[in-house]
């Protein structure tokens, strides 16, 4: 079993298409950082069903106690300081698969 972390994001209309790449390149780049972190996914959505939501990423981990410590690691509150001023709406779901 391993536990899955699907994040979707909705960015502000004035967020530049650059600024929303470097986003993702940074939630990528929370693997270096945060060895609870087993695999990890970003992009950018190339259907219109996503109801304004383009971006997503999902994280994987070994366990569900994984996701507090993941949470709460320095290097992902930087990320959701940095960036979820920039999110007009977000959904997080986690499962164990």
């Amino acid at each position: 079993m391993k536990l899955v972390h699907i994040v979707i994001v909705k960015f502000k209309p004035e967020v530049d298409e650059a600024t929303k790449e470097k986003a993702m390149e940074d939630v990528l780049a929370l693997k270096n950082d945060i060895p609870e972190i087993k695999a990890a996914t970003a992009g950018k959505t190339f259907t219109d069903r996503s109801k304004g939501f383009e971006w997503g990423w999902v994280v994987e981990l070994e366990k569900k106690e994984d996701l507090a410590t993941y949470s709460d690691h320095p290097a992902h509150l930087a990320y959701v300081s940095k960036y979820k001023p920039l999110f007009a709406d977000l959904i997080a779901l986690d499962y164990m698969s």
